[in-house]
């Protein structure tokens, strides 16, 4: 895994493709625009 000097990293959902920059500690990493935990780190 790759070392990040932010807290947040980018995520894409799954669903509507919508991407967006989120804390990976934050469980579930859910989608701003749809509500999907379907997202996957972009």
């Amino acid at each position: 895994m790759d070392d990040y000097n932010s807290s947040t990293v980018y995520f894409r959902c799954n669903i509507c493709d919508f991407l967006f920059q989120e804390d990976p500690e934050r469980f579930p990493v859910k989608c701003f625009q749809c509500g999907s935990e379907n997202v996957s780190r972009a």
